[in-house]
């Protein structure tokens, strides 16, 4: 069950504050304290029966409800709430994804680097001066994306290093205090950040990638190498055909057909995507809101 440890059934002066709104099996959830401004609220949920496997944003309404139960109709105050809230939710949604690129060593790609300069000049010594220049342009370019991806993935694996340390407080029960949380929501904009500019990377780099993966496909068939050198080439074309499926599923990802379409998507992003969220959410679920009930504390 996804957010418990920031998400229980609410009780006391918070179950009683959003009890009037509840509709038949509806349940109300409250969210760890949040300290905003030395204050203390939290934000409180009214949840279909449905979807209480999947916590996230998927109450019907919500309000922030303060230390005495009442509803808080202050916008700012609401929003700067939900954005914790909804900080939380997005790194919940991201774990895996966060967890798995920190899994990766960025410098396993500086020696790939080095290799493809080997393997470059045994093929270049076969290829006429026409075909040489172009050769090397591509070979230049895959590697120019590999010291790229390397760059990023260091920055990438820092940022993510941070949201975890600044998470685990949260999660063993911490109140969400707002100065604190912005640190995370910092790195974690950060880290998404420096992701979405690797997936462009790797999407700008499809023609240097496919004529790389053609030259040391054509060397390994007209037996261009030693045999050392052979499995170089064919360790680094195995990494290229990866490569690609990932691009296929980065460009699925967005919603695009055809490669030119996810490049302009990627490059496009709101980088603030959490803060769009937010203000969604408070248009459209704030139980005082202009498009909520309209209730006045």
């Amino acid at each position: 069950m996804k957010l418990l440890w920031i998400m229980s059934p609410a009780k006391g002066v918070f179950k009683t504050a959003l009890s009037p709104f509840k509709r038949g099996l509806q349940q109300i959830y409250m969210s760890s304290e949040m300290v905003v401004d030395g204050e203390a609220y939290r934000l409180v949920g009214i949840y279909p029966m449905s979807v209480l496997l999947r916590m996230e944003t998927n109450f019907e309404k919500f309000a922030i409800v303060d230390q005495t139960g009442r509803l808080v109709p202050d916008q700012n105050v609401t929003q700067r709430c939900l954005r914790m809230y909804q900080l939380i939710v997005t790194l919940d949604n991201n774990a895996g994804y966060l967890k798995k690129n920190l899994a990766v060593d960025p410098q396993s790609f500086v020696p790939i680097i080095r290799h493809v300069e080997e393997l470059g000049k045994k093929v270049l010594e076969r290829l006429g001066e026409e075909q040489g220049r172009a050769a090397q342009a591509h070979l230049d370019g895959y590697k120019q994306y590999l010291k790229q991806g390397a760059q990023l993935g260091e920055r990438i694996n820092s940022s993510g290093r941070e949201v975890l340390r600044r998470l685990e407080p949260i999660k063993a029960g911490q109140p969400l205090r707002e100065q604190e949380v912005a640190q995370l929501d910092k790195a974690m904009l950060d880290f998404m950040d420096d992701s979405r500019k690797r997936v462009l990377v790797l999407l700008e780099s499809h023609t240097a990638r496919t004529e790389t993966k053609r030259l040391l496909s054509e060397a390994l068939a007209q037996k261009w190498l030693g045999a050392g050198e052979e499995k170089l080439a064919q360790n680094i074309v195995a990494l290229l055909e990866n490569s690609f499926q990932v691009e296929r599923v980065s460009i699925a990802e967005r919603g695009a057909q055809t490669l030119e379409q996810a490049i302009w998507t990627a490059k496009n992003e709101t980088r603030d995507f959490i803060g769009k969220h937010t203000a969604d959410l408070l248009r459209q679920k704030w139980l005082l809101g202009a498009e909520g009930s309209s209730i006045q504390a």
